[in-house]
């Protein structure tokens, strides 16, 4: 638990007993279920668990428990391996500070408190921490927007390029492929939830005095959030067209190894037969005791192949 309390227009993390009492905000980072449970019965409400907070069902996740606003929404991070996952985080708006509690370590809760000084809103309000706080969320979700656009672009390059790419090559274009497509999804559900959470915190901030100053505010983050969403959408048909046009690619270098066996089959047909006449073992073949047979036969055989390949390169096959 991270308590922070205001200190020259900014916020400063403060771990003493009495910064629990005067923080303005308390960050909650895999709270064990004593410490929920305490702070539980000092705001008289329930703080949501990590049951709770994955909870399906989305009108689960917005609500309002004695007068005090409940939001949960799906927040990126990254892992040790650096792959991207998205876990619940819930903000719980009381009159005197913001609470959140997370299981996972979204940038924005580490990032924000060294840039809350600076922000247009201040942090004299918990509306104003809480806006402060969802515009460096929303603004690292344009961020991961922006590289994944920016990786989709290097994999197209690859794909649609010159040089012909080999087997391993296309598998591993199609593995970030899927990587890609996977994360612009998490994307997507996570600007879902925000989307939804700045709809829900629209109401609530017109009856607070204080977050109605920040309506102005919560609207521009709300037409960011929906820009972002349509960028992360036109992102995911992009990675569906390059996973078809991969597959494509393939299955035209797999045509081509296959007409080439095709060809060599036809080419082979017609020496192999006149080599399977003459090496039968019959009696009378007058043919044999001919001393032209052996380089007629093998004239033949040679010829029996040319044909069939200026046949195929003539009508464009080859």
């Amino acid at each position: 638990m991270i308590n922070y309390v205001q200190d020259a227009g900014g916020l400063r993390a403060d771990t003493s007993a009495e910064a629990e009492e005067a923080a303005i905000w308390t960050d909650l980072e895999e709270p064990e279920a004593e410490v929920l449970e305490r702070l539980s019965a000092r705001h008289a409400i329930q703080l949501p668990t990590r049951e709770d907070q994955q909870e399906i069902e989305q009108s689960s996740r917005l609500y309002i428990d004695n007068g005090v606003p409940v939001m949960t929404v799906l927040l990126p991070s990254r892992t040790g391996e650096g792959e991207m996952r998205i876990e619940p985080a819930s903000f719980v708006l009381f009159d005197d500070r913001l609470v959140t509690i997370r299981h996972h370590d979204p940038r924005p809760f580490t990032t924000f408190p060294g840039k809350a000084g600076k922000s247009p809103h201040g942090t004299v309000t918990p509306d104003a921490v809480m806006i402060g706080l969802l515009e460096e969320i929303i603004d690292r979700l344009a961020d991961i927007t922006e590289q994944s656009g920016r990786e989709i672009d290097q994999t197209a390059r690859r794909i649609f390029g010159p040089e012909t790419m080999r087997t391993e090559q296309y598998r591993t274009a199609l593995r970030e492929i899927g990587r890609a497509d996977g994360q612009v999804m998490q994307l997507r559900e996570s600007l879902m939830t925000i989307e939804r959470m700045l709809s829900f915190l629209g109401p609530v901030l017109e009856g607070r005095k204080t977050g109605k100053p920040l309506r102005g505010t919560l609207k521009t983050q709300y037409r960011d959030v929906r820009t972002i969403a349509e960028q992360a959408g036109y992102l995911q048909q992009k990675t569906s067209f390059m996973l078809d046009a991969a597959l494509g690619l393939i299955n035209i270098e797999q045509n081509a190894i296959i007409k080439i066996f095709s060809v060599a089959a036809v080419a082979f047909l017609p020496p192999t037969l006149v080599a399977s006449i003459y090496g039968m073992n019959f009696a009378y073949m007058p043919e044999l005791q001919s001393p032209l047979g052996y380089p007629i036969a093998i004239g033949v055989m040679v010829l029996s192949s040319i044909v069939p390949l200026w046949f195929f390169r003539r009508r464009g096959w080859l």
